[in-house]
């Protein structure tokens, strides 16, 4: 027999057979033979804690429980040759905490069908937690093999394969049948849509299409499970979305983060100015000269053709191009561009007209993607476009010079695009001269520094 404590009793049976005066005698002493004896003057055989029988355990190995072990772990025996390991093999001696996240790890292998509850009453034993299941594990049980997992991942890694959840409440922790909830996530964009197509002629084009509702939808789809829907609503700005809890923590960590790029900034300063080459000098400007170099991070080059450019100190790149011609400055525009957005500048004459002294018309437009990273890595699709007329008469043809490229430079540092030839003649007495000069292009992104948005 047990008591209530677990503790091991033996009862003595104390058998009264024959008067007192024999009591004393063995039974051969009293005339009775061993087979005479009848079973109930037989004293029972009475089990000892080494030949007791033990059922299987569910649990083979354990890590990472408490100190407290389960109440049939305390009741066990003695190990024996013919007993099986006991369950707890390492235990965590850390002061459990109300952190299903904290550094406790738990190692749990369960060789056999276990009720689910009784597993989940295992995970949180020993911790400050309470659990509650409502009768939604009933029926349910876990095989399997949990290795240096939190206490949430190991909750989670039994409940979910099973369509249950469960919320923290404090220290409660509470199993219910898995269903789905609704969340409206704020969207701070505007409602457009954007297409860009430049052409370069007989050559190549490129097309640029933004649409950030769009793209946002397609990617909080591929976040849903079966059960999932959503509803983007363009005119508020709201993106309703109904699904399992962790799906919905997902849709908004991708939501922050869509926004948290697309809200980055640049500010992009251009400067384009003309520089007059003299007659009989260079066909173009060099950019190899040692003035150049020593202000710009120009590459080797074995020709005078325009280089990649880049730097930092735009005064000393100036003055080291006014060695090889005269600088007219044309324009300095400034546009501020979001991420991934184009922005267009556009300056100067209309190249289908002429002013009233018959003075061609020329002009630049400017289009310029930017892309900006957290690293303070700038990307730019600068496409620029050239066109002035060559002669006074509006029947004159008209010339247009034009580049599609992409740069990638350090936020503050200055790209460098040249190579726009351009070639005028002015009529003085019976001789026509004509002039060379080249066009060159400094643009300079600066990213926006924002409290809302990480450097």
């Amino acid at each position: 027999m047990r008591d209530c404590s677990g503790r091991t009793l033996l009862l003595a049976l104390i058998l009264a057979v024959g008067p007192p005066d024999v009591r004393g005698q063995t039974p051969e002493a009293r005339g009775q033979t061993p087979e005479a004896r009848t079973p109930e003057a037989r004293t029972p055989e009475v089990q000892t804690p080494e030949t007791m029988q033990l059922p299987a355990l569910f649990v083979t190995r354990l890590q990472g429980a408490s100190a407290q072990l389960p109440p049939a772990a305390q009741r066990a025996p003695q190990p024996s040759a013919d007993l099986p390991p006991l369950p707890a093999t390492t235990v965590d001696a850390r002061p459990p905490g109300a952190n299903l996240d904290g550094p406790r790890r738990i190692s749990l292998t369960i060789s056999r069908p276990m009720p689910l509850g009784d597993l989940l009453l295992l995970l949180v034993n020993g911790t400050p937690f309470s659990l509650v299941d409502g009768g939604a594990v009933t029926g349910a049980t876990f095989v399997g093999d949990l290795k240096d997992l939190t206490m949430r991942q190991a909750i989670e890694a039994v409940l979910f394969a099973r369509e249950l959840d469960y919320d923290v409440q404090g220290t409660l922790i509470r199993v219910f049948p898995r269903k789905t909830s609704t969340r409206l996530f704020n969207v701070n964009y505007p409602n457009t849509r954007r297409s860009l197509t430049r052409e370069v002629a007989g050559s190549s084009s490129s097309t640029t299409q933004t649409d950030f509702f769009d793209d946002l939808e397609k990617g909080v789809q591929s976040l849903l499970s079966t059960s999932g829907r959503m509803h983007v609503d363009r005119t508020a700005g709201i993106v309703q979305v109904t699904d399992y809890a962790d799906r919905l923590d997902q849709v908004g960590v991708y939501v922050e983060a869509v926004q948290l790029r697309a809200g980055r900034q640049v500010r992009i300063d251009a400067q384009v100015f003309e520089v007059a080459l003299p007659e009989g000098g260079a066909s173009s400007i060099d950019w190899r000269t040692p003035a150049i170099r020593s202000a710009t991070g120009v590459r080797s080059t074995p020709t005078t053709a325009p280089a990649p450019v880049a730097t930092t100190d735009i005064g000393a790149l100036i003055k080291a191009i006014a060695q090889q011609g005269v600088i007219t400055p044309m324009a300095s525009p400034q546009v501020l561009a979001m991420n991934n957005e184009p922005a267009i500048v556009r300056f100067g004459d209309d190249p289908a007209s002429a002013d009233s002294s018959g003075r061609r018309g020329q002009g630049l437009t400017l289009t310029v993607v930017a892309q900006i990273s957290a690293d303070r890595i700038v990307q730019m699709h600068v496409s620029p476009s050239y066109s002035s007329r060559t002669g006074a008469s509006l029947s004159a043809a008209i010339r247009v010079n034009e580049a599609d490229t992409v740069v990638r430079v350090l936020d503050g540092e200055t790209v460098v695009l040249s190579g726009f030839l351009i070639e005028s003649a002015a009529a003085v007495g019976h001789t026509t001269p004509s002039t060379r000069s080249e066009l060159v292009i400094l643009l300079t992104p600066t990213i926006v520094r924002s409290a809302a948005l990480p450097h």
